[in-house]
């Protein structure tokens, strides 16, 4: 009995850490908690496959690829061509377009990132898509 308290619990405490409104909206947490688990297996955006020539396993070096911009570095005043993010809009950023399913190369293409992740990666965007 006490094993299967302990289970409900722990669920309970889980899945009220999912909602993204209590996690940061700064790319170093997204890096960690949503693209490197979910983004850079071994069959899609690691240092190994990089599918597409996309190798999402270094944060900074992802940063790059998503944005066409270097972490760090002043913001530009002109957006770089072909960027996947598009700062201060999710709605038109090709990412979350992916992610939501809006297009044909779904991402991630074997199981959908939960809701929460998907408005996480959202809010970042809508919010500048900073690199911290």
């Amino acid at each position: 009995m006490r094993t299967v308290s302990s289970l409900i619990l722990l669920s309970t405490l889980t899945v009220g850490c999912a909602d993204s409104a209590d996690r940061p909206a700064r790319w170093s947490y997204i890096h960690a908690a949503i693209i490197q688990p979910s983004c850079t297996t071994a069959g899609c955006h690691s240092g190994l496959s990089a599918t597409a020539g996309v190798n999402l396993s270094d944060r900074q070096g992802a940063y790059t690829i998503l944005t066409g911009r270097i972490c760090g570095a002043p913001p530009s005043e002109i957006d770089p061509p072909g960027n996947l993010v598009k700062p201060f809009s999710a709605a038109t950023s090709r990412m979350y377009r992916q992610l939501i399913g809006e297009t044909t190369d779904v991402m991630p293409p074997d199981m959908a990132l939960p809701d929460s992740e998907i408005e996480l990666v959202a809010r970042w965007i809508d919010e500048g898509a900073q690199c911290d």
